[in-house]
Parts: C-alpha cells; sequence; structure tokens
C-alpha cells in the first residue's frame, strides 16, 4: 500500500503529464510549480527527471524534452511517421511547406529572395507561415529576413535549424530543383 505522500507524488506527476500534453507550447519550471499548487522548482524538477526516465523505456511513443528551464513532450523519432498525418498543422498546402523548407534550408533568408526561388505567390506563402508561427519576419530594407521559429522546431522534433539541414535532401540535377519551385 501507498503512502499518502507516494500518492500525491503519483498525483503531481499524473498532473504535470497531463499539463505537458495538453501544453500548446513548452511548460517553464515555475507555470508546472503553480499547476501543482505552488511547489518548489527542485519538486518540479525530481518529477520531470522521473517522467523523463520512465517516458524513455521502451513501449513509449513521446519524450519529454527539456530546453532553458522548459519541458514539453515530443513524438519519439520513431513514431512520427505513423502519426504525423494527425499533426495539427497537417492542412498546410503543399506549395506553402516548400516555401517553409526553402526558409528553412536557407535560414535566415530574405522575402524578396524566397519570391525570387518560388514565385509571387510566396508573398502569401510568408503571410501563412507567420500566422501559424511557424515563421517571424523583421524588416530588413525593403524586403523582410525570414526566420524559422522555435514553433517549427518543436513541430518538426527538431532540436535545431542545423538537424533540419542535415535532414534535408537536396534535388540531384536541375530539373528537379525546377519541379520543387512549382
Amino acid at each position: 500500500m501507498q503512502s499518502q505522500e507516494d500518492q500525491g507524488k503519483d498525483r503531481d506527476k499524473g498532473l504535470l503529464e497531463a499539463a505537458l500534453f495538453l501544453a500548446a507550447k513548452p511548460l517553464s519550471r515555475t507555470k508546472v510549480a503553480k499547476i501543482l499548487g505552488d511547489v518548489s522548482l527542485t519538486y518540479v524538477d525530481c518529477l520531470l527527471d522521473e517522467l523523463q526516465e520512465g517516458l524513455a523505456a521502451p513501449g513509449h511513443g513521446v519524450k519529454l524534452h527539456r530546453e532553458e528551464g522548459k519541458a514539453l513532450l515530443q513524438v519519439k523519432h520513431g513514431y512520427i511517421d505513423a502519426v504525423a498525418h494527425l499533426a495539427p498543422h497537417q492542412d498546410i498546402p503543399r506549395p506553402v511547406l516548400r516555401s517553409l523548407a526553402v526558409i528553412a534550408y536557407n535560414h535566415p533568408m530574405t522575402q524578396a529572395d524566397l519570391v525570387k526561388a518560388r514565385g509571387n505567390k510566396a508573398y502569401g506563402h510568408v503571410q501563412e507561415l507567420i500566422e501559424r508561427g511557424l515563421v517571424r519576419a523583421k524588416e530588413h530594407g525593403r524586403t523582410l529576413l525570414l526566420h524559422v521559429t522555435d514553433e517549427f522546431l518543436r513541430y518538426f522534433g527538431l532540436s535545431s535549424i542545423e538537424e533540419f539541414r542535415f535532414h534535408i535532401e537536396l534535388p540531384s540535377s536541375e530539373n528537379e530543383a525546377d519541379k520543387m519551385n512549382r
């Protein structure tokens, strides 16, 4: 039989897991402490460590990712292909995704260069990507300088833009490059 302390810890761990599951963005340790009833950050770290260790075991499709004092749940790489169609950005049209890939590969990139590569429809693509939080733009002379966001990295399960570049396959001929620009 579990002690009341163990039952409380199990409840807190379950609440932590539920909060991370439902959160649209990574949760800070401070936010988690408030959710759990203003507990100490040391206690939050202990719960995060235990949850991370438990999810690392075989048979779990998600992992706990921690970065800069924040935590979120991510799908493990071995499961992404089977469940990616369930993700919230599946409704992004293919041409917009292609523009996003060009931005990510050339990150940062000017909007003018994107339009040269993808055509005038890229203006609309950029607007949609900004609205979805996958790209941010800063004024850069007469154009915009485009950057992918942390949301882009989270959505694709990446830890850095370099990881994206490592996994991207470039077209092997000019013919294929022309197809990509359509």
